[in-house]
């Protein structure tokens, strides 16, 4: 009776240490999680990044690392993050900048291989001019391009690069593409007086000195225009009969395979990060404009972009 009442005591205490043990295990998320962003240092992608990453560290008790993979429109941190286990412990940043650029390129991401966390904000992307560039308006620009080649930095972004190729050779313009790997670097190059022209996106220094004055805010890539940030005149590409704009909205996703489970923690932490009223205030402060999307409706977004790079692609092919 004596070893009977221990081994049934040893086999209540292996069960209970079994049982705790599995519950470590599946205690998503316990140990740190990398935010890997497809662009450069200082540009709205990694600024908005850390924003999130310190507010998610908060919400899951767990580290949060920001690390900073940029290249080609943000496919290069996809890529890499596709070759890492589908664990979700590596979130990487999601852009339609990433699914466009890659379809464009004709290596288009699948994108049955990733689960999408959400989306958290849309961005315009706006066309800048040096303040002592010789024209006001793009009108003005397209008299003047026809006649003089101008220089452009890109911020980082490929999709707005095609989008302003599409329009100068709608218009027979010399427009000299300069490409950068973040809004920041893009910034530099026009405040620096290195280009002419410039794209970025709301919220890097670039605006701000054309919020200032510092620069010529000619128009926007992107539809949405400018009236939330009180400039109603400044004209959208789409409102000058471009034929083509940049639809440019931010989120992250995970590798497909992570457990259902551990996926729904994750995106429910995203989902309350987005929506905190700190997070929202650091967001709106720097004139970026927090909006949460849910991962169907992002999931669907992404496949709506790929459209868009094959109809680009085949237009700027064209003799």
């Amino acid at each position: 009776m004596r070893m009977n009442r221990l081994n049934v005591a040893a086999i209540a205490l292996g069960l209970g240490l079994g049982l705790a043990a599995t519950s470590e295990v599946e205690a998503y998320p316990d140990q740190p999680i990398t935010l890997v962003v497809g662009f450069g240092a200082g540009g709205m992608t990694d600024v908005s990044s850390r924003i999130i990453a310190e507010k998610l560290e908060e919400v899951t008790g767990t580290t949060v690392v920001v690390e900073n993979r940029p290249g080609a429109g943000g496919t290069l941190a996809i890529a890499n993050v596709a070759e890492m286990p589908a664990d979700g412990y590596t979130v990487v940043s999601f852009l339609t900048e990433g699914p466009f650029t890659a379809t464009y390129q004709e290596r288009p991401i699948d994108l049955a291989d990733w689960a999408m966390v959400g989306g958290f904000m849309p961005q315009e992307r706006v066309l800048f001019a040096r303040s002592d560039a010789p024209f006001e308006t793009v009108e003005e620009f397209v008299e003047y391009a026809k006649a003089e080649p101008v220089t452009f930095a890109d911020g980082g972004s490929f999709w707005s690069s095609r989008v302003m190729e599409a329009y100068a050779k709608k218009h027979g313009l010399t427009v000299r593409l300069v490409p950068f790997r973040s809004g920041a670097e893009g910034s530099a190059a026009i405040l620096g007086g290195h280009v002419t022209l410039a794209e970025t996106g709301v919220g890097t220094s670039a605006w701000h000195a054309g919020r200032e004055g510092g620069l010529k805010i000619l128009a926007t890539l992107t539809p949405g225009g400018l009236a939330p940030f009180g400039m109603d005149d400044v004209p959208t590409f789409e409102e000058l009969e471009a034929d083509y704009v940049v639809r440019v909205q931010y989120g992250y996703a995970v590798k497909a395979g992570v457990p259902e489970a551990d996926l729904a923690i994750l995106r429910d932490a995203f989902k309350q990060v987005v929506e905190d009223p700190e997070v929202q205030a650091s967001l709106t402060e720097i004139d970026l404009t927090p909006v949460y999307t849910d991962p169907e409706t992002y999931a669907g977004l992404m496949d709506s972009v790929t459209a868009d790079a094959v109809a680009l692609r085949e237009y700027l092919k064209e003799e």
